[in-house]
């Protein structure tokens, strides 16, 4: 195979021609205006290595024209840029933004017209055009299947071809997905399409999101696992527990963390591509905070060509799919609230009901207010997005402006937002181009259930009593329970009285200057400098409030016959009470890198790149809670009794400081060898703590474009490899002896301490190898990529209780512990079939994660925090081995259920994990499977239930294409095996007796461990395996044919009718012990691996159609 063959810069200009250097508009992921790349050309005969020629004359009036559209040949949508020429004539144009083209002054005769573009595959078409005639000829390219020539980001000024790049990097091309499938947030967009990425939990509280981990996790703390977000070359907030409490606790500082993933701030119609760097492998670059991974996400940009309108409108519902199964059977004693001694010893004597249904019936009935005929509906769904983009060979510009309102399942849950964006390059000259990108969001959610410590009106439902519905106990009876009619501890207008709140503003903006110098001749050799500048900012402003409004006091009309019942069922709305806060957010970026290209020879190349940056961090929030309503219409803070208000303050700052050193050396455009090196300090390392360097090493071989190379079916292979370090940061004032101000004698002002600090604290360091190819098949109708990792996390922050001598409260952060991580990740993408009728492709996914606690130090554990766990985990306290009935049973054995019946148990002793001669073996964990004791002699210690997260997670995506791609129909579904979740909701069902089990207490297994471990997560009530099959959507969009949409004016069209998460194909446990699991995704967002839903609510299904024209 020749040596590829690198083409000078030519002149070409869509419709035009012109004496300026030609340029590619940005793309692939490139930043900046236009960085100098090796063209995907491999053949000299194709193109010319000189400008295309402009004759300085107009040619004869006899020549023709050739005129058409590019198109992408599995979306459907226009390309811009794409090179199409004739290549005889050495004559030839770049398409616009629309796709459209026209070589203009084409001599009469037969021509071969060819079409290239970067990340696409060649294609050619014969004409014959005679004298002043013009021929129509368009084109469907096909995307290559391994994009080696795409430009990734990658730190360094340009960006870097994938083929140089010795690690995986995932790219979503959010603008082709947003065309087929409704996106609101991006667990939406990015679950089940990028390997080694999983989201903690699915919640279905409209407004709130889902923390992401990459590769798994890798700290134990929860906010050090989530990866860092770049915006247009800004580092921007990555919180994932923004906004109000809702239910969980708060920290140990009184710091409010909520379950807001301000991620999904971001308009996806915005949004170009988003591309996710996997690993401190791949983000040695980025230092300190990037061990987690980074997510780069890239706008759109506009292109040469007049304006373009894209005009969106989108309407659907969000729904709960069947609450009624959802909630499942529940059962009471007709005759009793609470199990024995005597009354319905026998599941026969039980009475069936779904607190769902009764519910509905209650409404119906007239029992409490309600806006809806059910208690859950079908909530609105709607947005409406403009944009235009256009722009000429000096300016291009990109603009938009949308509205996004989502409804929940309950009439007040409502996420409204408004958007704005405006991006614009500007090319100088030849050399320097200039990007500017912002973005503005405003916005205002309320979210399901207002309540701290509590949860909304399902966990109402879950938790309720039977006995006390009216059609069991009569109101008008003595035992009844008129306020509530069964419901927990709240009726559903309770709920709905409370609010919680946010209101959230924000502004992200970004300037770019790229320098590109011209090729300078060194003899043998030429060189070239690429330079890239930015300096951006990310401030966020958010108002957050909890409202328990003053219980009005006056009986509602239905319990007008049992005055004497009323009372306020929340503590909160007996005075009234509200919590206040207004964080700031804000994030400054400065940037600046250089690289040096040398290339020898047409065959050997150097890059040497350097660079700095300089981040701030800063988070400043004020707060208040108070209680003391003066009036039930009270809304604000300064209505609140002022003695009765804690305000607190809070204003932490970080700043970071880095530089780098790489040198890239490429041989022949196929063997790639990169080594680089960075420096990093941070203001909360310790003073004693030394800068921190991250080193990495990457290497990848494009073997098949070898002379030697003859392996006919594999037209592709590419070997790569990638070693590096990168680091998580400690907390702000890890490092700090911190003081709390204080009222001294006589409210005098006076200071005490508050924190210990290590002044000798430092990152938590990363260290990745992974090892991998990629390779397409068969003329790139298959392609596929498989990598395998391993990680050690190393230095993890850890608390150390300090002693009460030491003059402060509370533990001191020290370098313990470490983590080991590995896995694989595969993907296979196949074009199946492929004709003008009919297409079918198909892509396929793998991953595995899987980790391992390996060092802690005294003191430094807890009951999920052992050597030889998997982190995050579930355990549980005390594990029932066997039970039966046992009137003789011995003491050290013996339980009894609520009916005096008496039964022998024994226990689990558990295996420790401790090796021989350990020194302490309470730092090893503990694994069922140990001798089976009598349960009341064995310690009390907690053994391993399994995994807190997925380890195996597979993804099934078909795609049909029909009349030449007019309709297609398209789906993604994913299954993830290996997780054990916790539905902590129906275990307190088991609490409060409304399962048979419960309430018959017949099943002495059940018995056992409920007396063992009470209000605990033991097996029975609420560990569950939580492997599972769904449907994450399904879906068809129709182009609407161009001789109907050209008679409005427009250009194109497109509808597009898409369903999320309506269906569970399966999943591999359904109930425990007869209570329905309502989801397997179901889960607390807050915690690391998503278990316990004590607080959340179902997910949501939804179903959207979305209009698209193009004018």
């Amino acid at each position: 195979m020749d040596a590829p063959v690198h083409h000078s810069p030519f002149n070409l200009r869509s419709l035009s021609c012109s004496s300026s250097p030609f340029s590619l508009p940005p793309q692939d992921g490139g930043s900046g205006m236009y960085p100098p790349r090796r063209s995907s050309i491999r053949n000299p005969q194709t193109l010319a290595a000189v400008a295309l020629l402009c004759v300085a004359t107009p040619l004869a009036a006899q020549n023709a024209t050739i005129t058409g559209q590019v198109t992408d040949a599995t979306t459907g949508q226009p390309v811009a840029a794409a090179q199409v020429f004739i290549p005889e004539l050495d004559l030839g144009v770049l398409s616009q933004q629309n796709g459209n083209y026209a070589i203009q002054n084409v001599p009469p005769g037969s021509r071969t017209v060819s079409v290239q573009r970067i990340g696409y595959q060649a294609a050619e078409q014969a004409v014959t055009v005679g004298a002043d005639e013009t021929a129509t000829l368009n084109f469907q390219i096909t995307q290559d299947a391994l994009q080696l020539d795409e430009i990734i980001v990658t730190g360094t000024p340009g960006g870097t071809q994938r083929r140089a790049i010795g690690n995986t990097v995932a790219t979503v091309e959010v603008a082709d997905v947003v065309q087929n499938v409704t996106i609101t947030g991006m667990q939406d967009l990015l679950a089940g399409r990028t390997r080694g990425l999983q989201f903690t939990a699915l919640n279905g509280n409209v407004g709130t999101g889902s923390p992401i981990q990459i590769r798994g996790a890798g700290s134990f703390t929860g906010s050090r696992n989530q990866p860092l977000i770049v915006v247009d070359g800004v580092r921007v907030n990555n919180s994932a527990t923004a906004g109000p409490q809702l239910g969980e606790s708060a920290g140990a500082d009184g710091a409010i963390n909520g379950q807001v993933s301000v991620l999904d701030d971001f308009n996806p119609e915005d949004i170009e591509s988003i591309e996710i760097i996997k690993g401190p492998a791949a983000a040695s670059l980025y230092g300190t905070e990037a061990s987690a991974g980074v997510i780069q996400i890239i706008t759109k940009r506009g292109g040469i060509g007049t304006p373009q309108f894209n005009v969106s409108i989108r309407q659907g519902v969000n729904y709960m799919s069947d609450p009624a199964a959802r909630m499942g059977t529940q059962w009471t004693c007709p005759t009793d609230d609470a199990p024995g001694p005597t009354e319905c010893p026998n599941r026969e004597d039980l009475v069936p009901y779904n607190m769902y249904e009764e519910a509905n019936r209650y409404i119906r009935e007239g029992y409490f207010d309600w806006p809806t005929s059910n208690l859950y509906s079908y909530g609105q769904a709607q947005g409406y997005n403009l944009d235009v983009s256009g722009g000429s060979d000096a300016i291009r510009y990109f603009v938009s402006a949308n509205y996004d309102e989502e409804e929940g399942y309950v009439w007040y849950n409502t996420d409204e937002t408004y958007r704005l964006r405006g991006n614009v390059g500007v090319l100088f000259n030849e050399m320097f181009s200039l990007d500017v990108s912002t973005g503005y969001v405003d916005g205002s959610s309320r979210f399901e259930s207002a309540t701290i410590g509590d949860g909304g009106l399902w966990q109402d439902m879950v938790w309720s009593n039977g006995f006390f519905l009216d059609r069991i106990t009569p109101f008008s009876s003595e035992s009844a329970a008129p306020r509530l009619g069964g419901f927990q501890e709240h009726l559903p207008t309770d709920v709905a009285k409370t609010e919680a709140t946010r209101e959230y503003s924000r502004f992200t903006g970004s300037a770019t200057l790229n320098f590109n110098s011209p090729e300078l001749s060194l003899g043998g050799a030429t060189a070239s400098l690429v330079s890239r500048a930015v300096v951006g900012v990310d401030k966020g402003w958010d108002i957050n409030r909890n409202l328990f409004p003053l219980e009005e006091g006056v009986v509602p009309e239905h319990l007008a016959e049992f005055t004497g019942t009323w009372d306020a069922r929340y503590s909160e709305t007996v005075a009234g009470e509200m919590t206040y806060s207004r964080p700031i957010t804000t994030n400054l970026s400065f940037d600046y890198a250089l690289t040096a290209n040398l290339e020898m020879a047409n065959r050997l190349q150097f890059a040497t790149s350097v660079g700095a940056q300089y981040y701030i961090s800063q988070a400043d929030e004020f707060s208040n809670t108070g209680n003391g309503f003066a009036s039930p219409l009270s809304r604000t803070i300064n209505q609140l009794s002022q003695p009765q208000i804690l305000t607190r303050y809070e204003f932490i700052e970080n700043k970071s400081l880095g530089f780098y050193v790489q040198e890239q050396v490429s041989f022949d455009d196929r063997f790639f060898l990169t080594g680089a090196v960075r420096f990093d300090d941070n203001s909360t390392f310790g003073v004693d703590a030394p800068s921190l360097t991250y080193p990495k090493f990457s290497g990848t071989w494009v073997i098949s474009e070898e002379g030697f190379w003859n392996v006919n079916p594999v037209n592709s292979l590419r070997l790569r490899g990638a070693w590096g370090k990168a680091g998580r940061q400690p907390d702000a004032l890890s490092g700090f002896f911190a003081y709390q101000a204080i009222s001294g004698p006589g409210g005098s002002p006076a200071v005490r301490p508050f924190s210990p600090g290590n002044l000798a604290i430092e990152p938590e360091v990363s260290t990745e190898l992974e090892l991998g190819f990629d390779i397409a098949l068969f003329d790139d109708r298959l392609a596929g990529e498989f990598t395998h990792y391993w990680r050690r996390d190393e230095q993890q922050l850890l608390g150390i209780d300090v002693l009460p001598s030491y003059g402060y409260p509370g533990n001191v952060d020290q370098n313990l512990g470490r983590i080991d991580n590995w896995g694989w990740e595969a993907q296979l993408n196949a074009r199946i079939y492929e004709s003008p009728a009919f297409s079918f492709d198909l892509d396929l996914g793998a991953d595995h994660i899987d980790n391992e606690i390996k060092e802690l130090a005294p003191g430094t554990t807890n009951n999920n925090r052992r050597i030889g766990y998997p982190f995050p985990n579930v355990i549980v306290g005390d594990w029932v081995a066997s039970a039966e009935w046992d009137d003789a049973a011995p003491a050290d054995r013996a339980f009894t259920n609520a009916f005096g019946q008496r039964l022998a148990a024994l226990c689990d002793a558990g295996i420790s994990l401790a090796p021989e001669g350990a020194q302490d073996p309470s730092l090893y964990g503990v694994m069922p499977g140990g001798e089976a004791l009598p349960c009341l002699t064995i310690p009390d210690r907690d053994l391993f239930a399994g995994r807190g997260f997925a380890t195996h997670t597979f993804s099934v995506g078909p795609r049909i294409g029909l009349f030449n791609n007019q309709l297609q129909v398209f789906a993604l579904a994913e299954g993830q095996y290996g997780r054990t979740n916790t539905d902590n909701g129906h275990s307190w069902g088991h609490i409060y007796n409304n399962s048979q089990v419960s309430r018959v207490e017949d099943d002495p297994v059940w018995v056992a461990g409920d007396r063992l471990n009470g209000s605990g997560n033991d097996w029975g009530k609420s560990i569950y395996k939580a492997d599972f099959w769904k449907l994450r959507e399904v879906g068809a969009r129709y182009n609407l044919p161009a001789s109907f949409v050209q008679r409005t004016g427009a250009s194109r069209a497109s509808l597009a009718l898409s369903a999320r998460n309506v269906w569970t194909i399966w999943q591999a446990e359904k109930d425990i012990y007869g209570l329905v699991i309502s989801d397997p995704e179901y889960g607390d967002p807050t915690t690391l691996g998503g278990a316990g839903n004590f607080y959340s609510q179902p997910p949501l299904a939804s179903v959207n159609a979305t209009l698209r024209v193009t004018f």
